[in-house]
């Protein structure tokens, strides 16, 4: 079935393929069971890169040698001996100067009057711009499936023709309902086909924000880029491309806070130096100018000023010290041994909001830098004189191999959302009003040094008390064991 037989003395006469077949563009070939090329046209020997028909004759074994794949022939041959036929047969052939093409062969098998086969005859079509094509729109379909932008495609009726995995979770749609190409409006409900699709196609096309509800009702900006063009079936489509620009607009939002908050800062840093310093330069002048005419009593208590006006002004430069390198991971921290109880005793000195302390009878022992310790318990009582209530609270206790000590006030504290947000560089919490002394800095610095001790600052209020708690390592937990 599917063989042809030819008489012999046919075979005899009809010779090559003459000189209608010579001349046709299309490549048609006869070649023996073993891969001998018997006869070809013109076409041939150009289609495998032979300069003549004679070139390509002389040479032996061409119909086998040429394929790429070793096994396409035999898998050709395979075919052809089962059914007699081989249609549109795709193989890879190299051609004489090595470049590779592919080729849909359609042949059939010619067999003498005893059934014997003679040759095969066929035609071999170029198709190698198809398979690129095919080829490059898989390799365009994995990127544009890969791809978190949204891409989607509607044709000139308004019906969806093309939705990539990113957009088809965007908009919740299933393969189903895209497979039955729904309308325009049932993709984006409340909007228009007509009046988008001739706005479009006037303009060419469009960029800018626009803003769509997501499969969860959530109303999304994306910055989008549509454009109107010609299919080959000479059908209109409108393609868009979008991109979420939540995540952007969520930092462009963040930069510009910090941008506010640091000119605030600046501004409150250069008014929080200036109190105290004219306070100091004014006492200071005050003294040399009239010495003389102030009782011993009277001069005590004017240093005892510009001593304080001074500490205050060398605290708020410390915190700024302590900001400034800890970006960069300068920040020196020396741990040692210390007595906690002197240590909040000293912090404590010369504050004029009532204290109550709650700190055991014992000695208190932990392993931390002095200087940042008190640095820590100043910058927290500071704050809750500036922002908290009538009453502070100062507690101290040993817990498993940590020291636990707490600044607590009475007052209204912040919120939940603002838990985490006070202990940043130059914030605050929302609705709080700026206080006196108040740079923004204390509690993000108090909690960066608690941690480059090994320890940790937190928040919490009770709804009676705000309380920031402090824990630091106890002294024995870095004991050394004598030998």
């Amino acid at each position: 079935m599917g063989r042809y037989s030819i008489p012999m003395d046919e075979l005899e006469h009809q010779g090559d393929l003459g000189d209608l077949f010579g001349r046709l563009p299309v490549a048609l070939y006869r070649t023996s069971p073993d891969g001998e090329v018997l006869t070809a046209n013109a076409a041939t020997a150009e289609l495998l890169g032979f300069e003549t028909l004679g070139q390509m004759l002389s040479m032996g074994g061409v119909a086998g040698n040429a394929y790429v794949d070793s096994g396409a022939r035999e898998s050709w041959r395979e075919i052809i001996e089962e059914h007699g036929t081989v249609h549109g047969f795709l193989s890879r052939l190299r051609r004489r100067d090595g470049e590779i093409i592919w080729v849909r062969d359609t042949a059939r098998t010619v067999c003498d009057e005893a059934g014997r086969v003679r040759f095969y005859e066929g035609v071999l079509t170029d198709v190698t711009l198809e398979i690129r094509a095919t080829n490059a729109s898989s390799v365009l379909a994995g990127v544009l499936e890969a791809t978190t932008d949204y891409v989607i495609v509607f044709d000139e009726d308004g019906l969806l023709q093309y939705a990539n995995s990113a957009a088809r979770r965007f908009l919740g749609i299933a393969d189903e309902f895209q497979r039955r190409r729904p309308e325009f409006e049932e993709v984006f409900p409340g909007r228009a086909w007509e009046p988008t699709f001739a706005h479009l196609s006037k303009a060419g096309g469009w960029s800018g924000e626009f803003t769509a509800t997501d499969a969860d009702g959530n109303d999304t900006p994306l910055w989008t880029v549509t454009t109107v063009h010609e299919g080959r079936d000479s059908t209109r489509y409108v393609s868009a491309i979008a991109r979420d620009l939540t995540s952007m607009k969520m930092t462009q939002r963040r930069l510009e806070e910090l941008v506010t908050a640091k000119n605030i800062f600046v501004a409150t840093v250069s008014h929080e130096l200036r109190n105290p310093l004219a306070g100091v330069v004014g006492l200071a002048e005050e003294m040399r100018d009239r010495f003389e005419d102030f009782a011993d009593a009277e001069r005590h208590d004017l240093i005892t000023l510009i001593a304080h006006q001074a500490a205050e002004m060398s605290s708020i430069v410390e915190d700024l010290l302590v900001a400034a390198r800890s970006d960069v991971g300068e920040v020196a921290v020396v741990p040692e041994l210390v007595e906690v109880t002197e240590q909040l005793t000293g912090a404590t000195a010369g504050v004029k909001t009532p204290l109550s302390f709650d700190i055991p009878a014992k000695q208190l022992w932990a392993w931390v830098d002095p200087q940042r310790f008190r640095q820590i318990v100043r910058n927290l009582i500071s704050n809750a004189e500036r922002h908290g209530g009538d009453h502070i609270r100062i507690s101290a206790v040993r817990s498993n191999e940590m020291v636990i000590v707490e600044v607590a006030d009475d007052g209204p504290g912040v919120g939940a959302a603002d838990a985490e947000r006070i202990f940043e560089p130059y914030q605050r919490a929302n609705g709080s009003e700026t206080k006196s002394g108040s740079v923004g800095l204390g509690l993000s610095v108090a909690r960066r040094l608690a941690r480059l001790m090994g320890g940790e600052l937190a928040y919490r209020h009770d709804g009676t008390w705000a309380t920031f708690q402090i824990s630091v390592p106890a002294a024995e937990r870095f004991r050394v064991e004598s030998r």
